[in-house]
């Protein structure tokens, strides 16, 4: 055997193992779920929910109902726009009239000199909640069950280690096969790896679609203005909490996301930030591609030119990975309706291989229309022109 047929043997070896691992791990999250809430303080802490907004979509006044529906006594909610321009404003301005009990504040306006102008609106929503003993933040396309907070405030109140709680997600496809390839990575790839991470390791940083955070650990970590220029500002979040000495705890709880890419080019934008976000923030992530079953396979059935023994291996490595798929989706995320997209996997594995090269050669990344170049720290600085 040479070095061209030993390589792709051994990734595929490492992504068997990673295939029986990741499943084992959500298989063991998924019991989780099932415990029953934890309790809140009899008086519950004063919750300001702030949702920074860009742009609308088909699923935001669906979204943003989840939360104003939420089964919680003590809340507020703050959207933030860049200006009276976006229409996602006119969302929770809508809303406001169905909601007259929920405490709907819509600010608008950024904070000046932040590169994330993400962070830069909860700059301003955090000044404005001033009553709030926790923040609870999160993405523009989540949305959560009517006991979402009652979970996760008890989660976070039950110990005082405990400075972030936060949540995985599983996606749901918005119609367009960029949007099922979005949903699919989601759902089996970065939901895995996160619930496989999260078993073996303690967690040291935190995910978008969920971060509630005590007023004064977020302080202490230096606040939202901390990560005004930070690509990955969730990780970073997490990342200075953890440095105070406080936990991140991965809540028993999942979100749902809608994914609503429209076009191919769109989903591989995103999926190229991500890669380059990984790459940064955490550079051991370049190791995933030896996880790259399908690939490696097919890697192995070239070098042997097409030997019966790769062939069979081929035809393992992608049953395998169909047999964690399912188990993941249909047992674990409880989507039926996705098992049926799951003959999609092997393509998309391939997919995100491409992607993994094409990260490799640069540091710059398009978000939200902006191209950013991502500098050493995790910083990043818009590329004009």
């Amino acid at each position: 055997m040479t070095i061209w047929t030993v390589l792709p043997a051994a990734a595929v070896c490492v992504s068997m193992f990673y295939y029986i691992a990741a499943t084992v791990a959500a298989i063991r999250f998924a019991r989780r779920g099932t415990t029953p809430l934890p309790p809140i303080p009899k008086v519950p802490p004063r919750v300001a929910v702030l949702k920074p907004l860009h742009g609308s979509s088909n699923s935001l006044a669906a979204n943003l109902v989840s939360f104003l529906e939420i089964a919680y006594p003590r809340i507020d909610f703050y959207f933030g726009v860049h200006n009276y321009e976006d229409p996602a404003a006119e969302v929770p301005v809508a809303l406001r009239q169905r909601y007259q009990h929920a405490g709907i504040t819509l600010l608008v306006g950024e904070e000046p000199d932040c590169s994330n102008r993400k962070i830069a609106k909860l700059i301003r929503m955090a000044d404005r909640a001033e009553k709030a003993e926790i923040f609870v933040l999160s993405d523009a396309d989540v949305s959560v069950e009517r006991d979402y907070l009652k979970r996760i405030v008890g989660e976070l109140m039950s110990d005082e280690k405990i400075g972030i709680v936060t949540c995985a997600y599983r996606a749901r496809p918005g119609g367009s096969i960029a949007s099922r390839l979005e949903a699919l990575y989601v759902n089996t790839d970065f939901l895995p790896q996160i619930l496989l991470a999260e078993m073996i390791e303690p967690m040291h940083y935190a995910l978008g679609a969920t971060i509630a955070i005590k007023r004064k650990v977020l302080e202490a970590a230096g606040g939202f203005r901390a990560v005004k220029n930070m690509l990955a500002d969730d990780f970073y979040l997490g990342n200075f909490t953890n440095a105070q000495g406080y936990e991140i705890k991965l809540s028993d709880s999942l979100v749902t996301l809608t994914c609503e890419e429209k076009s191919f080019a769109e989903f591989w934008h995103h999926q190229l930030r991500w890669a380059r976000t990984y790459r940064t923030v955490r550079p051991i992530s370049i190791a995933t591609v030896m996880m790259h079953g399908p690939f490696w396979a097919l890697i192995l059935l070239v070098m042997t030119r097409g030997s019966a023994a790769a062939l069979a291996t081929l035809v393992l490595v992608v049953a395998a990975r169909l047999a964690m798929s399912a188990a993941i989706v249909g047992r674990v995320l409880k989507m039926p309706e996705m098992l049926s997209e799951l003959w999609m996997v092997p393509f998309k594995d391939l997919i995100m291989t491409g992607v993994w090269f094409a990260s490799l050669f640069s540091n710059k990344v398009k978000w939200a229309g902006r191209e950013f170049k991502v500098v050493r720290g995790g910083a990043m600085r818009e590329v004009k022109g």
